[in-house]
């Protein structure tokens, strides 16, 4: 009889180990079988939604550097080559004069040719925003909002209650923007130019 209760003894520890070893063998929930369906899960840094990147602001043909495909400081035949439309204006050898595109833009931009280059450019509407936000119609407050750093304030040549908006370079020899203002304080044109032709108020005579 002791001997049977020996026997069964040891039966119940093997039907013991047996049913340890059959748990420990199943995946827990999460592990390398994958979480179950039913499971929820919290998104972690690098599975978050990513906001898409804003969109670029638009930007128009007038930069300190140039006016569309043409760039400041050009010879003559790089400004007619890069621009491949039409120009109107004979250009004398050393002398300033006046470029205008024909067509659409006809109105939009004036090309000043000193000595065989591209020194300046003038705008006379608002269509066309100046580089840094500036444009025909706006008032002197909202030009010093935009420019407030290195926007200077000068007399206007020919009209005593008018003024000079000169926005010097930001960097050593760079090109300035200068809005001419009129009596009411409104712009009613600009231009982007290297010294001195810049500040030529006539213009090419």
């Amino acid at each position: 009889m002791k001997q049977l209760g020996s026997v069964l003894a040891l039966g119940l520890v093997l039907a013991v180990g047996a049913c340890g070893r059959t748990a420990d063998s199943t995946p827990e929930a999460g592990g390398a079988a994958g979480a179950s369906p039913t499971t929820p899960t919290t998104p972690t840094a690098a599975t978050a939604a990513v906001p898409a990147p804003a969109a670029a602001a638009a930007t128009g043909p007038a930069r300190l550097d140039g006016y569309g495909p043409v760039s400041l400081d050009s010879t003559l035949d790089q400004v007619r080559a890069a621009w491949k439309e039409p120009l109107d204006g004979a250009v004398p050898d050393d002398y300033c004069h006046s470029l205008r595109p024909q067509g659409a833009q006809a109105d939009d931009v004036v090309f000043m040719i000193e000595s065989r280059r591209l020194v300046r450019y003038d705008v006379h509407n608002d269509r066309i925003v100046a580089p840094g936000g500036g444009k025909v119609g706006m008032s002197l407050g909202e030009l010093q909002t935009l420019y407030p750093d290195r926007g200077d304030v000068t007399p206007h040549k020919y009209d005593e209650q008018g003024h000079n908006l000169r926005v010097r370079p930001a960097t050593e020899g760079g090109a300035l923007v200068n809005f001419e203002i009129d009596r009411n304080g409104i712009v009613t044109d600009w231009r982007v130019g290297l010294p001195p032709q810049v500040d030529y108020v006539e213009g090419c005579l």
